[in-house]
């Protein structure tokens, strides 16, 4: 049996493979490939969610588990042994298993045991799928207001030293994102040339994008209220996406709204922590970002000078508009024209608070 075993990573597609995966999985099961069900979820999230030590374990993880780390360790093994059975029931050719935070398990041990009881003998393979820094960064600043309106500084991701304790596991396929087009196309003819001809391809995510100035509004937004529960936060959140989409495909034309863009300070912080990663994967797994200012440390140092951006003391309480080079105005017309569709009042936040609170929010941004 060939196990092929997608470990990630965040902001890198993840979403959209599985569910297309899980869309065909009567289908490749017909040509003797097993994508397991585990409950009701399009992902195998389950299976490594208890392969971290407590401390490193996902808030939502032990939030839905009574925060007991314990519970979340039992989660995970009713989840492997679901897909023994499975494995046991089916006899398939393939096994794939998908989940983004396989990528930071550290129960490596435990792994072992349960891939050697599923598939003894079998010759596994693990794929990466990475995401070039500055885009990682701002795909994060943009997600992150679905539970947090605070915005983290840029900072590397410990991907390679990851990534070596899965190459005691088998060989690691690294991808780069951006070179691959769509990850559902390219993950499913490395599982079986010609087989993503054959299935039927769902929507990628259901997830709202806002732009840059979107977020802008959507951050003003969420900071005008008092704080309260995470599930409260997330509600509010999903209630302001989908309105300020509307706002931003009704009045668009007249704008310039663009993509998260992070200024070029920001760029230059990103690119600075990132470097030593960067040169440790292309070291190792030959793998590099089409991005040549991240492995030339001179033109880095340059950028930094240039703009100032040691000494512009970015803080994780800051408003999204310093970290971003989007239009600010931009985002108060688009908050403005939200706030005025439909019931307002849905979502609990005044409109002239609003314009108030974004109001203070752009005026500490020339501090």
């Amino acid at each position: 049996m060939r196990l092929i075993i997608h470990i990630g990573t965040p902001k890198a597609g993840s979403s959209s493979l599985q569910v297309a995966l899980d869309a065909n999985r009567s289908m490749l099961l017909k040509r003797g490939i097993l994508y397991p069900a585990i409950g009701r979820a399009s992902h195998h999230t389950d299976l490594a969610s208890g392969l971290h030590v407590p401390e490193a374990m996902r808030d939502i993880d032990l939030r839905r588990n009574g925060n007991d780390p314990a519970a979340v360790v039992r989660k995970t093994e009713a989840a492997w042994q679901s897909v023994a059975d499975q494995v046991a029931k089916h006899r398939p050719e393939t096994l794939i298993l998908s989940a983004e935070n396989f990528m930071s398990i550290d129960d490596f041990d435990t792994l072992r045991k349960w891939l050697v009881r599923i598939g003894p003998g079998a010759e596994t393979t693990s794929i990466a799928y990475l995401r070039a820094p500055v885009p990682n960064h701002e795909s994060k600043a943009s997600q992150r207001l679905g539970r947090t309106t605070q915005v983290r500084l840029p900072g590397s991701l410990p991907w390679h030293s990851r990534l070596m304790r899965w190459k005691e596991i088998g060989p690691v396929q690294l991808r780069d994102l951006a070179a691959v087009g769509d990850i559902r196309t390219d993950f499913l003819e490395a599982v079986q040339e010609g087989l993503a001809s054959t299935l039927s391809m769902p929507e990628r995510n259901a997830n709202v994008s806002l732009t840059g100035e979107g977020c802008i509004a959507l951050q003003a937004i969420m900071m005008n209220e008092a704080k309260d529960s995470a599930v409260s936060y997330t509600e509010r959140s999903r209630i302001w996406r989908p309105r300020l989409a509307e706002a931003e495909a009704a009045i668009g034309g007249s704008l310039s709204l663009r993509r998260v863009t992070v200024n070029p300070a920001v760029r230059w912080l990103i690119l600075d922590a990132w470097q030593d990663e960067a040169v440790a994967l292309r070291e190792e797994f030959g793998f590099q970002f089409d991005e040549p200012a991240l492995y030339d440390r001179p033109e880095i140092d340059r950028g930094l000078a240039d703009t100032g951006a040691r000494e512009l003391g970015f803080a994780e309480t800051d408003s999204l508009s310093r970290f971003l080079a989007n239009d600010q105005t931009a985002a108060l017309r688009l908050l403005a024209h939200a706030a005025e569709q439909g019931d307002a009042s849905r979502g609990g936040f005044p409109l002239t608070k609003m314009k108030d609170r974004l109001r203070k929010l752009l005026r500490r941004e020339s501090r």
